[in-house]
């Protein structure tokens, strides 16, 4: 299953869905809609969707390519801590959680942007410090 280029109004997810299944794109969308507005799983869902299906013309999924480029262990760290604000928020939805939420994206965002958190790779069979 793809996320085909035509068709889309957001990222394609409804119309890759229609064209696997057959049925159409309007009433999928349409279930999209109502089951995000009664709970928000319809968005939870969609998220998923597309970040677990490739683009037409694509071989890897958007979640791919973002794994891919956690490269150093900030920006894993990072993602992890991005991870645990998005389950605290779909947990609860209550102040506390709010707090937490804020408190861990900023403790991200500092951990993204100490110095030396580069994503620069050194070529293997080298140290870094090599003159040239």
């Amino acid at each position: 299953m793809r996320r085909p280029l035509a068709g889309r109004v957001l990222g394609g997810v409804a119309a890759g869905i229609a064209e696997q299944t057959g049925m159409s794109v309007s009433l999928i969308r349409l279930g999209f809609l109502v089951t995000s507005v009664f709970g928000g799983f319809g968005l939870v869902l969609y998220a998923a969707a597309w970040s677990l299906l490739p683009a037409e013309g694509e071989q890897d999924t958007p979640a791919e390519r973002w794994f891919r480029s956690l490269t150093t262990p900030d920006s894993r760290l990072g993602a992890i801590l991005i991870g645990a604000v998005v389950l605290v928020l779909l947990a609860t939805a209550d102040r506390m959680a709010l707090a937490v939420g804020v408190a861990l994206i900023g403790a991200a965002a500092l951990v993204a942007g100490r110095p030396g958190n580069s994503t620069h790779q050194v070529p293997a069979g080298t140290t870094g410090n090599e003159k040239e």
